[in-house]
């Protein structure tokens, strides 16, 4: 094993200094896996290299040294000052062309041992062409030409050798032509085609398998035994502007779970409760709950808002009447607070599993159909992506989709 690092060290040694090993295992805590047995990585100062860190029963084993395939980078690069927040780690290496960073390209350009010329293109595949889309773009001066494929935003077709290319948990930036970084919200399921979230960013796992199935018409249907698991949130940054919308149907009089820890909703009969975790600048944490009665049958739009001071809930039915009431952070409405999300827990939908330890008196598993999950960061009235707008944003408007009559803030 020293060998290798001694191989390893010296391959990166013409382009920059490596991580010290204390450095790298502090902040392999930062990403830390939340399973026993696990790995986890850390970018190098070496934009060709990275650090892979593995865990056994929940400790740091080994840290590992090891290089990007040729003709890749690492998709970030290491600060030598401080580590990317929780869950910022960007863990992929991606072609040479799409890593946009100066200090990258000046360590490793075009026509190095590590990003050596492209070949030229060739005319044959094994891969079948997917569905592309209109957007197209070259990267210069490589002349690196991709197109769209429909349906995803972090892969795109990559002309010059007709394959797919992927940039990881990255966007890729038509504009741009290459990987970038993109706002983290909104995030939403709209269970059109699968369980993840749009354009596959972020899964839900059905837990156990088969209490939760498609629909077919861009809901889901939760059979009263189970429910999804979103473990995206885990670990989240405390938010003081946030919003969280769901779109579920109460056929019959049920007490359940519609969203577990943060934020909940639950109903129990005509009546829509939830609650939110928030925290002060001082470290002081706090519950808020709100509920509203909002009679009847039929499919409900849940719209749980705060803006560091009110927690407002909405409850819309399909005639568009509002329900609705709010709560207010305790102390000076001048210090806001911000929602947090408990550490190392995912978002339940639906259900919370006997292993999450669920506190007693929690109410019991969903039985119906939920059509979307959103989960939207915004600044005071003003959605950071007006695009998202015509799809799902919560209060205000109602609009068709799916036969149901949904909501759009303004």
């Amino acid at each position: 094993m020293k060998i290798i690092l001694v191989c390893l060290a010296l391959v990166g040694a013409t382009y920059a200094q490596h991580l010290s090993r204390d450095e790298v295992e502090r902040r392999c805590l930062v990403d830390k896996p939340d399973v026993s047995q696990g790995v986890a990585y850390v970018a190098d100062l070496d934009c060709a290299f990275f650090w892979q860190c593995d865990f056994a029963y929940n400790l740091l084993k080994n840290v590992t040294l090891k290089v990007c395939p040729i003709g890749t980078l690492w998709a970030s690069r290491a600060s030598a000052e401080t580590p990317p927040a929780v869950g910022q780690e960007r863990v992929v290496c991606i072609s040479c062309e799409m890593q946009n960073d100066p200090t990258c390209q000046a360590q490793h350009p075009e026509g190095s041992a590590q990003c050596p010329l492209p070949p030229p293109p060739v005319s044959t595949t094994t891969e079948a062409p997917p569905a592309l889309g209109d957007k197209r773009c070259i990267l210069m001066p490589q002349k690196a030409a991709y197109q769209e494929i429909v349906g995803e935003v972090s892969k795109v077709w990559y002309l010059n050798r007709n394959e797919t290319v992927s940039c990881g948990h990255l966007l890729f930036n038509f504009e741009k032509c290459h990987c970038d970084a993109a706002p983290e919200f909104p995030m939403y399921w709209s269970f059109e085609k699968n369980l993840n979230s749009y354009a596959n960013r972020a899964f839900a796992a059905n837990e156990p398998v088969g209490s939760v199935g498609l629909h077919g018409d861009g809901c889901v249907e939760f059979n009263g035994t189970g429910g999804l698991q979103i473990p995206y949130f885990k670990n989240g940054r405390n938010r003081e502007n946030w919003v969280v919308g769901v779109v579920f149907n109460r056929d019959v009089s049920q007490d359940s779970v519609i969203l577990y820890k943060t934020p909940s909703i639950f109903i129990n009969g005509d009546v829509i409760s939830a609650s939110a975790s928030v925290m002060d600048y001082f470290g002081n944490k706090t519950t808020l709950e709100v509920s509203v009665t909002a009679p009847g049958v039929g499919f409900l739009a849940v719209v749980l808002r705060f803006d560091g001071t009110t927690l407002t809930l909405s409850v819309y039915d399909e005639s568009g009447n509002l329900y609705q009431d709010s709560v207010n952070a305790p102390g000076e409405a001048a210090i806001p607070w911000a929602i947090f999300y408990p550490p190392q827990e995912p978002l339940f939908v639906g259900h919370v599993p006997a292993d999450a330890n669920p506190p007693p008196g929690l109410p019991g598993s969903y039985s119906g159909k939920i059509c979307m999950v959103s989960s939207l960061f915004y600044i005071i009235d003003k959605l950071v992506d007006p695009d998202f707008l015509p799809t799902f944003a919560g209060g205000g408007g109602i609009y068709q989709k799916h036969n149901r009559q949904l909501f759009i803030i303004k």
